[in-house]
């Protein structure tokens, strides 16, 4: 395995019918009910900081193998985190997963639109259409200057 973007697309991940997800939340409920769990949610905030850390330094190791590891201690504590806030970790995550696929095709319809293909674009072009549909998802759809302009008015991260 090595370190870098996979392009397989989505259709290609080895999905199986078991549910992780509600899995680590059970496994996180059975330690929280003897006590053994973040006397509140900052230690959960604090479990996902540390993993991310991890994985980084994993991947400046080139150490791919523990990266991977890290990045499902990462996963689990996220869900631990969903479960503080008695959130549902699959539904945010097929929201997420929603919200993300809309704003996607609204993006490749805006470069379409403009007679380009995405792959022609620069990153830094995408990342500003990409931010500029994030702040009109509740408003109309309007023509958008995909070559450039004024960034003053993007709505922020």
């Amino acid at each position: 395995m090595s370190i870098g973007r996979k392009k397989a697309p989505a259709s290609e991940l080895p999905i199986g019918g078991h549910d992780t997800l509600a899995e680590a939340w059970r496994v996180q409920q059975d330690a929280a009910a003897v006590g053994f769990d973040w006397p509140d949610i900052s230690g959960a905030f604090a479990k996902i900081t540390e993993e991310s850390v991890e994985i980084q330094q994993a991947l400046n190791s080139n150490d791919v193998d523990h990266a991977q590891k890290e990045l499902g201690d990462l996963l689990f504590s996220v869900v631990n985190l969903a479960r503080f806030l008695d959130v549902d970790p699959r539904q945010a995550l097929a929201e997420s997963s929603t919200r993300f696929r809309r704003r996607f095709d609204a993006l490749l319809e805006r470069v379409h639109a403009s007679g380009r293909r995405p792959e022609a674009c620069e990153l830094d072009e995408l990342d500003r259409i990409w931010e500029r549909i994030k702040g009109d998802s509740d408003k109309p759809e309007t023509p958008l200057d995909i070559d450039g302009g004024d960034d003053a008015h993007s709505p922020p991260i």
